[in-house]
């Protein structure tokens, strides 16, 4: 797994995660926003949700996390507000910049959340994170193809 940070906003510091620190908490709910070509990529590559499954299964594990996935800014507010969501992953697409608002927005009303940001790895990614204020993100974990 990879984390990434900003350093002095030009640099990328790319890491192992240890699994250990990914495990400190249980997850039972995860909110999962992204546009509908995202979710249905997400579901052509694979079910997201059977791959956690069947990680669970292989880590001896009970009770995997439940998958609540939105395409909008506004139902996914009404979701953390009338869910008790674990963690919250937003797809990051190279054109949009609105992942980064909604981050600042969701972290601002509920900073205890954790927020991570899921893309595939590009050159443009890479340009636009370099840009981008991260503070209001946890973790990028980048996709590689």
């Amino acid at each position: 797994m990879l984390k990434t940070r900003n350093i002095l906003s030009t640099q990328i510091l790319f890491n192992e995660t240890s699994f250990s620190n990914l495990m400190k908490k249980r997850i039972y709910h995860i909110l999962l926003i992204s546009s509908k070509y995202d979710a249905f990529i997400l579901e052509e590559d694979g079910r997201i949700d059977e791959q956690i499954f069947n990680e669970y299964v292989a880590l001896n594990l009970r009770y995997p996390p439940q998958f609540i996935q939105t395409s909008s800014e506004k139902e996914a507010m009404e979701i953390l507000e009338e869910t008790n969501i674990d963690l919250i992953i937003t797809m990051l697409s190279a054109e949009k910049s609105e992942s980064f608002d909604l981050a600042f927005k969701i972290k601002k009303k509920y900073p205890n959340k954790p927020l991570v940001v899921l893309t595939p790895f590009s050159r443009e990614i890479k340009l636009k994170l370099d840009k981008e204020d991260l503070s209001a993100i946890d973790y990028v974990f980048l996709l590689a193809r």
